[in-house]
């Protein structure tokens, strides 16, 4: 039996954490006895976020299609919850898959806020020692402005968020990194060894803030260029530019993975996507038109190029691709591993839709597929082609030591539930096996046969093929592939130095000030002994009876997050429109300057930068937890008859 269980993490609402425990979650629809959670009624879900981390697979948000056992017809709305999966077991998504859904439904005690449930943003794993995830970016779901979860679009002063399962404390942060706008639809990849998170375009629209709710049309978005470069330690951001980006605009729908072993700090592999330059010449883009971008090539940043000189924009480098090229098409998922010899690696495509095949939900638009990209050769290898159920808006992450474990999708076909009931399921990357169960006790990635002559090599690595067989596009790449990676004390520490918004780095603080001191202290001691000496010379003298007392460090106040007043030297470049502001939102806030005041006011009498004054306290407005009134009448075709859906529609494709 499935198991589901809704549990607080937050202890200061004992009497809420019961209520959760004691009874389902209801929420009631037009027709009585339909209830719903975000499990038990899933039909379907896509465009959420997700990573695994820890032996935990977290799913945020997302569209989702709620089924019931009364209602004939499912209900589409957005998933107000966040979902955890472990994965330090085998299990079945068909037999004894557990899931834990926490409802985003209590506000930050220092803002006032709801922690975000919104769509097509990216959630990052966050510092290895750090054990929240981040979420940043997203838009609203507007599709359902009448679904009882709904909430107006919101400000996007705070537009990366982190997620700390099983708190002690309230369990959501939030952080103003600096920047106007909240990008959604965007590519992005995370250099975890570095702590660095990279979003790459996008685009905002009318969910995107309370600013672009009034879009004249609700198709139209305005593609944002540059890439934003997130420091994850210390919660601040860059706005590159990219000129040396292919694709001759802003890309949406697209994907990037991080290979780390490749140059001096790694590389970014940017992938496929939709570019519509529209908005150059009327202000916006329309969705529903754009120009696909091709496999046939794919850009390459040098991050370390970017580490080595943080004021610039670092460098990207186009590289041609052969092989058995897959056609065009966005919302498809990518993941990436290496052979056990880091000889070669490995990108692994699947899925996504072209529109101009047919609409998103006509089957012949999507795609059931599966590429492998292997690296240096950039050698395209088909593995699983013509599946049967097409699939999109959904992502992909390596679970274990060789499964890929797909989450969510839209499955291209109106009115039918996922036959994946669960939202999750398995490809061995290694078998190219597709199956519903997770293997914990795998044996170790091996490339799988298909792929080798795209190495030259054997399934343990030992790849031969060191470069593209028609020679690097650009010869700098080259440059970058010869170029040994740098580890720990010999990479650039600095990764945001220009960076604007966020929080204080607190080690470097408390460091400092634990070393002056200390300093003050070995002086003070010296001057003693110095006075003491000098005083044996001209005659004794008495001392008071009273005790100094040393001065308190007051370590503690260290430990708690505050927001020291920070200096923007550089503004982000490429973003449009004005600066963000706080409009009249559906909550009411009593928000201090933003340039005074702190996510937390605990700063001492003594933490104040040069030139800078106490922080003020954010007021938190009561009120602000989720109704649960009646949901919309539904807004989708009825749900086809599932029980004939075969127990599972892929098979291995070897």
């Amino acid at each position: 039996m499935d198991q589901l269980s809704h549990r607080r993490a937050w202890p200061l609402r004992a009497l809420a954490i019961f209520a959760l425990i004691s009874s389902p979650i209801l929420v009631r629809a037009q027709i009585s006895g339909f209830e719903l959670n975000p499990v038990d009624n899933f039909c379907g879900r896509w465009y959420q976020q997700s990573i695994v981390k820890n032996d935990i697979l977290y799913i945020d948000s997302g569209v989702q299609k709620w089924n019931g056992t009364d209602v004939s017809e499912p209900i589409y709305g957005i998933n107000n919850y966040i979902l955890t999966i472990p994965l330090d077991f085998t299990w079945d998504w068909k037999t004894n898959i557990i899931i834990d859904a926490i409802p985003k439904n209590e506000t930050n005690p220092s803002t006032g806020t709801l922690p975000p449930s919104l769509t097509r943003g990216h959630m990052f794993h966050g510092p290895a020692d750090d054990p929240a995830v981040y979420i940043y970016g997203g838009t609203t779901f507007m599709g359902n402005r009448s679904f009882a979860g709904h909430i107006r679009p919101d400000s996007s002063t705070y537009p990366l968020w982190a997620y700390t399962a099983n708190s002690s404390d309230y369990p959501w942060s939030q952080y103003d990194v600096g920047l106007p706008w909240m990008p959604n639809h965007g590519a992005a990849a995370e250099a975890i060894d570095q702590n660095l998170g990279f979003y790459l375009n996008g685009q905002i629209d009318w969910g995107t803030s309370v600013q672009t709710v009034n879009f004249s049309n609700t198709s139209t978005y305005r593609p944002l260029e540059g890439m934003i470069v997130l420091d994850l330690q210390n919660h601040t951001s860059r706005n590159i530019s990219t000129p040396g980006l292919g694709g001759d605009g802003p890309r949406v729908g697209g994907t990037m993975e991080y290979i780390a072993d490749v140059g001096g700090s790694g590389i970014l592999i940017a992938l496929g996507g939709m570019v519509n330059n529209e908005y150059r010449t009327v202000s916006y883009s329309d969705a529903n038109r754009g120009d696909l971008i091709e496999f046939s090539a794919v850009d390459v940043f040098d991050i370390n190029s970017y580490l080595q000189n943080p004021t610039g924009n670092g460098t990207w480098y186009r590289q041609n691709t052969t092989g058995d090229i897959p056609p065009a098409r966005i919302d498809f998922c990518t993941t990436s591993i290496s052979a056990p010899d880091n000889s070669s690696h490995h990108i692994y495509l699947y899925g996504g839709i072209d529109r101009n095949l047919g609409s998103e939900n006509d089957i012949r638009a999507g795609y059931d597929d599966v590429y492998v990209l292997s690296i240096p050769s950039f050698t395209w290898t088909p593995i699983f082609q013509n599946g049967a159920s097409p699939r999109w808006g959904h992502n992909c992450h390596v679970a274990g030591k060789r499964q890929m474990v797909t989450v969510g999708g839209n499955i291209t076909n109106t009115g039918v539930c996922d036959w994946e009931l669960k939202g999750v399921a398995f490809l061995d990357m290694s078998t190219v096996t597709w199956g519903s169960v997770f293997l914990s006790n795998q044996t170790d990635y091996t490339v799988p046969t298909k792929v080798l002559p795209a190495t030259g090599g054997t399934i343990s690595g030992a790849a031969t093929i060191k470069e593209p067989e028609e020679g690097w596009t650009d010869p700098g790449l080259k440059t970058v592939f010869d170029t040994p990676r740098k580890w720990g004390s010999e990479s650039s520490p600095t990764a945001t130095p220009a960076a604007t918004g966020g929080k204080s780095n607190i080690g470097a603080i408390a460091g400092g000030v634990v070393g002056g001191v200390v300093g003050l202290a070995v002086l003070a001691g010296l001057l003693f002994f110095w006075k003491r000496r000098h005083d044996k010379e001209k005659g004794p003298h008495e001392l008071s009876n009273e005790e100094v007392q040393p001065p308190e460090l007051g370590l503690d106040n260290y430990k708690k997050r505050y927001e020291m007043q920070g200096v923007n030297e550089n503004d982000p470049a490429e973003l449009p429109g004005p600066e963000a502001q706080e409009l009249n939102a559906p909550r009411i806030f009593v928000e201090a300057d933003r340039t005074t005041a702190t996510n937390r006011a605990e700063l001492s009498a003594t933490n104040i930068v040069p030139g800078g004054v106490h922080g003020v306290p954010i007021v938190r407005t009561p009120g602000d937890d989720l109704p649960t009134p009646p949901l919309s009448a539904p807004i989708s075709p009825p749900i086809a008859d599932v029980t004939n859906q075969p127990s599972d529609l892929r098979a291995s494709n070897t």
